[in-house]
């Protein structure tokens, strides 16, 4: 597969997954609230220093995306997505239940577990991933993975472990570093009789970031670097870039 065609699967990847989880998103009602005061103002950010884009009007209608920290980012009627300061929940209801401050939702921040796929480029191969992730804190978590690498000279099994720390977990867009090691084993095409399975240690730094869709749903992008210690007189150095879909719970 060239690179058209590789940067036109990506497309088409980020595009039906972003499809998808709003799909998902937009057929939960669960997080439905009516706003039963004058008026609600929605910033364009989770923090008072963002300027103020939208007011929601009484008797209006407000979805709950996600809560971070004491902000809640919600959608109205019209589409428009802004940010709600967590106390202005007490001029609000659900299915006319008056809100309270201490109402609870999911946050991104609080999550254990975090499962995703992913689709890239591993040093000219197509790279298939899935992937596992606990989080021991909102900054620090640990990630299991495998991977399918299919390229033309040679096809490769890809098993990783990563300590990930993302240091602002409250941004819209999260940035990530992570260090780890792993293994990849490497099978050629070629039927010679000096071609022959090969099996290395990894060892990896990875870049990226994650955006939080809607709901459960995260889009991830990442960058790896990985250092395969070989048995040959030089060690072997192998790029990543992936692109996927997560969830967690």
């Amino acid at each position: 597969m060239n690179n058209k065609n590789k940067l036109i699967s990506l497309a088409i990847l980020f595009t039906s997954l972003f499809t998808l989880a709003k799909a998902y998103a937009q057929t939960n009602d669960d997080r439905v609230l009516q706003v039963d005061v004058p008026f609600v103002e929605l910033h364009s950010g989770p923090g008072i220093g963002y300027p103020v884009l939208q007011v929601v009007e009484q008797n209006e209608s407000i979805t709950v995306l996600v809560k971070r920290t004491n902000w809640l980012k919600v959608k109205d009627i019209r589409g428009f997505e802004g940010w709600l300061l967590q106390s202005d929940l007490l001029g609000l209801s659900q299915q006319g239940k008056k809100l309270s401050t201490k109402q609870q939702w999911q946050t991104f921040q609080d999550h254990d577990f975090e499962g995703g796929i992913m689709y890239g480029d591993l040093s000219g191969a197509n790279f298939y991933n899935i992937y596992l992730g606990y989080a021991f804190t909102p900054v620090f978590s640990s990630e299991i993975s495998a991977g399918k690498a299919l390229g033309n000279i040679s096809d490769s099994d890809v098993y990783d472990i990563m300590l990930i720390s993302q240091p602002f977990p409250e941004w819209v867009v999260i940035p990530y570093m992570g260090v780890g090691g792993g293994i990849i084993n490497t099978t050629p095409h070629s039927v010679l009789a000096d071609s022959k399975n090969r099996q290395s240690t990894l060892m990896n730094a990875a870049i990226g970031f994650k955006y939080h869709l809607a709901r459960n749903f995260l889009l991830r992008a990442e960058y790896k670097f990985s250092l395969a210690l070989t048995d040959r007189d030089k060690n072997e150095e192998i790029n990543t870039w992936k692109l996927g879909f997560s969830v967690f719970f």
